[in-house]
């Protein structure tokens, strides 16, 4: 109906009151009926609060934690399920008549509609079901809010259990792979016994301690060769006294030899660095070759010249030989224990030198195990305190359910709403009677008045109009419908 007017839909309700009261009639007839069918509904409550944790959560802190309107949402889940409401029907014999007619799927969504749950307060909220017979309403609320406290208590307990599983199961992973971070820092430092960074103090402190024994070591090589001269002289001495005296000319002094000239400068050095200078050690290292070059040369059997025999060198004192000796063994030792200083110090410098690349691979591997140990000891705590929560649900020291108020027969019914369905029948009625007078109102080719028959033909004047004679007594509605016309 479309281009539908207010004037038009009142014109239809007037002039046709025969298509409007009808219907009305018949929908207060309809909701009369249903008032007689319908049986009458009884509903009835049970009050549940939510009790606190009887520890203080400073103490122990629950694991299990919801909010009210979530915990509403899955109490209505819980007590509503198909399981749960079928134990309901059949403890408590609910909806015989439908039971016996319908599938118990069917009985199940109708034990779902008459089942509520309300929130009351802050921490109350209300358990509601609705049935025919006033003590059932009764006893299925006060069954469904027990059935909700015993489930409600054994899920926490699980639920507390399942935490307190699963942080014990990831407890244990990471400890393992703190044991193996653990296990790889230890193989990592005993590859690099010595290179640690925690031992450069101690390996800066073995380079002073070695080169202060190589002072030491070097000057009783300096005194040890010092004393070898002298008696190499005193040799030298003894050996002119007893040869004969010849006549030569005086011959030119011969050239300085390298030992000579190393000599000379390893003085020098002295004279403006100490024995740990670079320098120092290095031209100590040059003597020592120089003076085992001369060692060899003097053990070499000497060629045998063609010129005329030399006079026979008298025997050497026995005890300048044996002290000789002894000199050249001190040397010997001295000189080996040069070199194995000399060796030392390299490798402590060596490990002072690799200390930054080791440390910047422990210091990789430490950050490893730090991050996993501080994953662990989080985790240890966790544990401890979902075991305690775990403890508490055992004990039923946490947050509990209580029925505050139990449900008891209601002594009016709740339903059904006799106002409510009048006022449908009423409603339902009056539309429909509005519907037919505006359709027979569209439907008539007559037309009432001037004003309708203008509008139907726009641009043609009307001149008169012709009143219908009738007299009330023969016919009361044309009498009205011309009375309306006029």
């Amino acid at each position: 109906m479309s281009n539908l007017t207010l004037r038009e839909l009142v014109q239809a309700v007037w002039r046709r009151p025969a298509w409007v009261l009808p219907p009305i009639v018949l929908g207060l007839a309809v909701a009369f009926w249903l008032l007689r069918i319908l049986p009458p509904t009884y509903g009835a409550s049970t009050l549940v609060m939510v009790e606190k944790q009887k520890v203080p959560s400073d103490y122990v802190k629950a694991t299990v934690t919801t909010s009210m309107e979530d915990r509403i949402r899955t109490i209505e889940q819980q007590v509503t399920n198909r399981e749960s409401l079928e134990r309901l029907i059949r403890e408590l014999d609910l909806y015989p008549a439908l039971r016996r007619r319908r599938p118990m799927g069917d009985v199940v969504e109708a034990a779902r509609k008459d089942l509520k749950v309300q929130k009351q307060g802050d921490s109350i909220f209300s358990i509601y079901f609705q049935y025919t017979r006033p003590e059932k309403a009764a006893r299925a609320a006060n069954r469904v809010a027990e059935l909700f406290i015993e489930d409600s208590l054994r899920q926490r307990e699980t639920q507390a259990q399942g935490t307190s599983t699963f942080l014990e199961s990831e407890l244990l992973s990471t400890k393992k792979r703190l044991e193996s971070q653990e296990a790889r820092i230890a193989t990592f430092k005993q590859s690099y016994m010595g290179e640690l960074p925690e031992q450069s103090d101690t390996n800066l402190k073995m380079v002073e301690a070695l080169q202060a024994k190589l002072e030491i070591s070097m000057q009783a090589l300096d005194k040890a060769e010092q004393r070898k001269l002298y008696i190499q002289g005193q040799i030298a001495q003894g050996r002119q006294a007893v040869l004969p005296q010849r006549s030569y000319a005086p011959a030119a002094p011969p050239p300085p030899s390298r030992l000579d000239l190393a000599r000379t400068e390893l003085a020098a050095l002295l004279t403006q660095y100490t024995e740990r200078h670079p320098d120092v050690i290095r031209k100590r290292a040059e003597i020592a070759s120089l003076e085992k070059e001369e060692r060899e040369k003097k053990s070499a059997p000497a060629p045998v010249a063609a010129a005329e025999p030399l006079p026979v060198a008298p025997p050497v004192d026995p005890m300048l030989r044996a002290e000789l000796d002894g000199v050249d063994l001190e040397i010997r030792g001295l000189t080996g224990e040069r070199e194995r200083i000399l060796a030392q110090i390299g490798q402590f410098q060596g490990r002072l030198e690799n200390v930054p690349r080791v440390e910047q691979q422990l210091l990789s591997l430490t950050r490893d195990y730090d991050n996993i140990k501080k994953s662990y000891d989080s985790l240890l705590e966790k544990r401890i305190n979902a075991r305690l929560a775990e403890n508490l649900e055992k004990s039923q020291q946490g947050e509990q359910f209580t029925i505050l108020e139990k449900a008891i027969p209601p002594e009016r019914p709740s339903g059904p709403n006799k106002p409510l369905i009048l006022l449908a029948g009423l409603a339902a009625g009056g539309v429909l009677g509005i519907a037919l007078a505006l359709l027979r109102q569209r439907t008539d080719s007559t037309y009432a008045d001037p004003e309708e028959l203008r509008a139907a033909f726009p641009g043609v004047a009307v001149l008169a109009t012709i009143p219908l004679f009738d007299t009330a007594a023969a016919s009361p509605r044309r009498f009205r419908a011309r009375n309306n016309r006029s």
